[in-house]
């Protein structure tokens, strides 16, 4: 689950990076060039990735129909989620009209297996998913029921933070949720990505002092420590 969390990551990172850092002061920081290449590698990338997709969608078809056979089965479940999420990442290139589907989609199964396996890697996927597919209550109230199981996942508190700031405009909020996130970084490529976001997120606030959140952005967290639970 560990590789499938940082590809998570990443790539709504991107997402991220497209919406709020087009036009900053510090793009030319995460995305490389400028004009696009008019050879025809890019059209081959394109008709490459479409035939991808369409591979994908055989193989979502036969896993739903499986898990229609074997309803019990967690991890086809799981497999089917991470089936959707995968394609809701690729439709953003080749079906556009897809990608809500196929997140929406993946949040069916993985909301299927966290009614018997709370798995706060599972959730933060969920609400990964959520955010994508525009259910922003659904992905703020999954990430904080994550942190409660999990108040040291760094792509939790990573992909919190983005959310915050992007769908709430909660600057202040992901400005904190980012520096627990640095602080758990195991590697230098991790703490550089959360330096880069929070000096976003520290430029935002000091062009717009107000907030606009709130004053305990993640409430199952206070003062660091998580709530008890029960399972």
């Amino acid at each position: 689950m560990k590789k499938k969390q940082q590809r998570i990551f990443a790539t709504i990172l991107a997402v991220f990076i497209s919406v709020a850092l087009i036009g900053s002061a510090v793009v030319g920081y995460f995305v490389s060039g400028g004009i696009p290449s008019t050879d025809s590698s890019g059209s081959k990338q394109t008709t490459s990735a479409a035939e991808n997709y369409q591979a994908q969608k055989v193989r979502i078809e036969a896993m739903t129909q499986q898990a229609k056979a074997d309803p019990s089965n967690v991890q086809l479940q799981i497999t089917l989620g991470n089936e959707y999420y995968d394609a809701g990442v690729a439709a953003q290139e080749v079906a556009p009209t897809e990608v809500q589907g196929n997140f929406k989609h993946a949040i069916e199964a993985y909301q299927i297996v966290l009614k018997t396996n709370k798995d706060p890697n599972i959730m933060v996927d969920m609400a990964t998913a959520a955010f994508y597919s525009g259910e922003d209550d659904l992905a703020d109230k999954t990430y904080k029921e994550a942190l409660i199981l999990k108040p040291d996942s760094y792509n939790a508190l990573g992909n919190y933070g983005i959310f915050l700031s992007q769908a709430k405009k909660d600057w202040a909020g992901a400005l904190t949720q980012w520096q627990k996130a640095q602080t758990l970084a195991q590697n230098s490529a991790d703490k550089d990505r959360m330096k880069s976001l929070i000096s976003q997120a520290e430029s935002q606030l000091k062009g717009n002092p107000a907030t606009n959140g709130l004053s305990n952005p993640n409430p199952a967290l206070k003062n660091g420590v998580a709530n008890p639970v029960t399972p």
